[in-house]
C-alpha cells in the first residue's frame, strides 16, 4: 500500500514541477527577411518618461497620416498595447529578454524622454531564448512552487530511503 502511495506521490511532483519548466512559447530566431511590423525589440526599465520598448532589429511601417501630422516621429522606440510581453512586473528577469512582435502601429503618443512615438499594437509574441512557464507565477503561487520545488525533492528522496531501508530491516 505504501509503495503504491509513494510512487503516486512522485508522479504528481514530477508532473507538478515538470510542466513550469515547460518553455512559455516555443522560441525564434529573428529573420531579416520578415515583412514589415515584425521587429526584435526588448523593455526600457525607466519611469513614465520613456518609451516601453526599444527596437533593435525590423522595421514599423508608419502610416502616411501619422507622418504627415508628426513629421518627427521616432522610429527606434514604441508604446506598446495588446498581447503584450512588456507588462511592468517585479519579475524584471523575465522581461528583460528579447522578444519577436507581430503588430501594426495604430496611433503616435508624447513622451516626455523622446518625443513622439509610435503605438505598436501587439497581435503575437515570441521570445528569442527558452523561458520558462515559472515566470509568469506570482505571489503566493510562486512561493508555493519554489518551496515544491526545493523541499519537495529532498522530501521525496527522504521517504524513499526510508522506505527502502525499512524493506531492509525486515
Amino acid at each position: 500500500m505504501r509503495n503504491w502511495f509513494l510512487k503516486l506521490l512522485i508522479f504528481v511532483w514530477l508532473g507538478f514541477t515538470g510542466y513550469w519548466l515547460l518553455p512559455l512559447k516555443k522560441p525564434k530566431a529573428f529573420r531579416e527577411d520578415n515583412s514589415e511590423n515584425i521587429i526584435l525589440a526588448t523593455q526600457q526599465f525607466c519611469t513614465n518618461e520613456c518609451a516601453d520598448i526599444l527596437i533593435k532589429r525590423g522595421k514599423l511601417s508608419l502610416p502616411d497620416s501619422l507622418v504627415r501630422i508628426y513629421p518627427d516621429i521616432i522610429n527606434e522606440k514604441a508604446m506598446v498595447i495588446g498581447a503584450s510581453p512588456f507588462k511592468k512586473s517585479k519579475s524584471a528577469l523575465f522581461f528583460s529578454y528579447d522578444f519577436i512582435i507581430y503588430g501594426n502601429v495604430i496611433d503616435a503618443e508624447f513622451v516626455p524622454n523622446e518625443g513622439m512615438v509610435p503605438v505598436y499594437h501587439i497581435v503575437e509574441w515570441f521570445p528569442t531564448q527558452y523561458i520558462a512557464r515559472f515566470w509568469k507565477l506570482e505571489g503566493t503561487a510562486e512561493i508555493l512552487y519554489l518551496v515544491n520545488l526545493n523541499l519537495g525533492l529532498p522530501l521525496l528522496l527522504l521517504l524513499i530511503y526510508k522506505q527502502g531501508s525499512n524493506r531492509t530491516s525486515k
